[in-house]
């Protein structure tokens, strides 16, 4: 049996603090059966567990030492959650607030992964979110000193894309040449998407009307961090800029910049098929004045350093919007 000795007569603290008898740290045992957000929980908000067939009613949370108990909770009583047929107890430790890093632990099944309460906990996943986008974009080198150990060359300059057949028309024929670099990769290929990526552009654009204060303070350490925008709002740019190549003259916005066919399992500098822009259509137009509009809203906070862009952003807007209204009456 595991046996707890109190300590709390022997000093004061705010919460009773237990230390694990020889015995009970003999039958501890790190398992995958106590499951929680290992990044870890915000002082004041929601802590919880999920314990996989609990031995005990009882759970501690522990001082990442494994000894210095900090908060004692009762598990709910198991049930089978339907979708993996396991039975499931629920701890919750919301009342503990104190930062730090910690363990929960059960008695005979062991103890959890560690876990952080603090603070701007989930900063670091924010910045690898966005930075995420650093690493997917195209048309420049991803130096070491942005990248680490992703560096590397840069893959599709696209500053000789053409137009297909299915996009031709009588201004810009087939294999009429336009340029049309930056932008991101899509998920899996080396493919530029308006509607893909102007969903996380949308996203992300959100992000910083909605949470201003905190987007005007993200240091993403990419190539722009040392002007004076946002480092967030310079990443939105990188794709906001080839978005707008992909604007034919009447305002139609072409679907995608794509090669014949997916590249194989190659670097992107090593990927070298022709490239083309293919059909416009009105879900793309809609996406892009939708976005347009919205990017020509926020950047025009930054007309100084960014002369004229709010502006292109708005009529380019307009532009699709109506194409798109006249293409749909056809």
């Amino acid at each position: 049996m595991i046996k707890l000795v109190n300590i709390k007569k022997l000093a004061l603290f705010s919460l009773p603090i237990l230390l694990l008898t020889p015995e009970a740290q003999s039958q501890s045992k790190l398992t995958e059966d106590i499951r929680l957000n290992q990044v870890g929980f915000y002082p004041s908000g929601p802590k919880t567990a999920v314990v996989v067939d609990a031995p005990s009613d009882k759970f501690y949370v522990l001082k990442d030492n494994l000894k210095d108990t900090v908060f004692t909770g009762q598990l709910t009583p198991g049930v089978v959650w339907e979708h993996s047929k396991e039975n499931v107890s629920k701890a919750d430790f919301s009342k503990f607030k104190t930062p730090g890093t910690y363990r929960v632990f059960v008695p005979k099944l062991g103890y959890s992964f560690p876990f952080e309460i603090k603070d701007q906990v989930l900063l670091p996943v924010a910045k690898g979110s966005v930075r995420g986008y650093y690493y997917q974009r195209a048309s420049i080198d991803l130096l070491p000193e942005f990248a680490g150990k992703w560096a590397r060359p840069a893959g599709h300059p696209d500053d000789k894309v053409m137009v297909h057949g299915s996009a031709a028309t009588a201004t810009r024929p087939e294999k009429f040449e336009i340029s049309s670099p930056r932008g991101w990769y899509d998920a899996g290929d080396y493919n530029k998407y308006i509607v893909n990526s102007g969903i996380s552009t949308y996203t992300l654009l959100s992000i910083y009307e909605h949470f201003p204060k905190f987007a005007d303070t993200l240091k993403l350490n990419i190539p722009e961090s040392k002007n004076n925008i946002p480092d967030l709002l310079d990443e939105i740019l990188w794709n906001v800029r080839w978005m707008l190549t992909m604007q034919d003259q009447d305002g139609g916005v072409y679907h995608k910049l794509t090669n014949p066919s997916f590249d194989g399992y190659v670097m992107p500098a090593d990927a070298k098929a022709p490239r083309y822009v293919v059909q416009k259509g009105t879900a793309a137009s809609l996406d892009f004045a939708a976005v347009t509009a919205q990017a020509a809203r926020v950047f025009s906070k930054y007309k100084k350093e960014l002369p004229g862009l709010s502006d292109s952003l708005k009529n380019a807007a307009i532009k699709a919007y109506a194409w798109a209204k006249k293409e749909s009456k056809r």
